[in-house]
């Protein structure tokens, strides 16, 4: 099976990407979320895309500037005040990226022929712990990395296929605390792992049931940590790829960014790609 995961787009989305993935012999397309981007490049549509689709939102998805400057600095009054308007955005979020499935915390079958479901994990995840815990905890009775943790395995259990996917929009936590690790907190003077502890903890848990996890895709991270350094943006490691596809800007020069992604039931093939 082919695939493609399309980062973080950040307003990097036009006609000529939903001509070549219509045409593409891909089965499915995975997005990272985080839409939104410089006004200046237009709006966003995805109508008239034909390929089976999902995407995770990603922190900057449906959620209010109120909200995100109060998880960077951590302050309890913004992150509640900007709750207002919640609802709305999420049903003018869904509504913009039709025909792509938006989800969170749920499971799917990707191939039955394949014993391949896809876990689709934490939205608006930005690392550093549980963010727009109001939110989760009304939409889906989340309050802790604790409870994440028990939802993720209840969705884990509920799956028959052998093999499962995770798509995320943060990676998880335990793939290296250097700067230009996969998941490293660049923005740190002394770097530090940026990854989530609750996908962490689903991603061993599935092994532990004799589930097999070919393959974790996220963005959020951004390849970029310097004007001359990029990090690390995809690692294999316990029978796993992790895979990072938050090329920012994703266009430049007329050429278009995504990662390939081939699986032949047993192993990935993980193939960065300009076209």
């Amino acid at each position: 099976m082919k695939f493609a995961l399309i980062g973080d787009i950040h307003g990097y989305w036009n006609q000529k990407d939903i001509e070549y993935f219509n045409a593409s012999d891909y089965d499915c397309l995975f997005f990272t979320g985080d839409l939104r981007g410089n006004p200046k490049l237009g709006k966003l549509s995805f109508q008239g895309l034909t390929k089976r689709a999902y995407m995770i939102p990603g922190n900057w998805d449906g959620m209010s500037l109120t909200s995100i400057i109060g998880e960077v600095i951590q302050s309890k009054v913004l992150i509640h005040s900007g709750q207002i308007g919640q609802n709305r955005r999420m049903r003018n979020l869904s509504e913009l990226v039709k025909p792509i499935s938006l989800l969170g915390y749920s499971s799917l079958v990707l191939s039955q022929e394949n014993d391949l479901s896809l876990i689709v994990g934490r939205p608006h995840a930005m690392g550093g712990g549980l963010s727009f815990k109001p939110y989760l905890t009304k939409s889906y009775m989340v309050s802790n990395m604790e409870t994440s943790i028990e939802k993720y395995k209840r969705l884990i259990d509920g799956t028959k296929e052998k093999n499962l996917f995770f798509l995320s929009h943060n990676g998880p936590f335990g793939l290296g605390a250097a700067k230009n690790s996969i998941y490293g907190a660049e923005f740190k003077k002394e770097g530090g792992d940026w990854g989530d502890l609750d996908l962490t903890e689903a991603i061993r848990y599935a092994k532990s049931i004799g589930k097999k996890v070919p393959l974790v895709l996220s963005g959020h991270m951004h390849h970029s940590i310097s004007k001359k350094k990029e990090r690390e943006t995809h690692e294999y490691t316990g029978g796993t790829f992790y895979v990072n596809g938050a090329k920012v800007p994703r266009i430049r020069e007329g050429k278009h960014f995504h990662t390939k992604i081939e699986w032949d039931g047993g192993s990935a093939t993980v193939i960065p790609l300009w076209v």
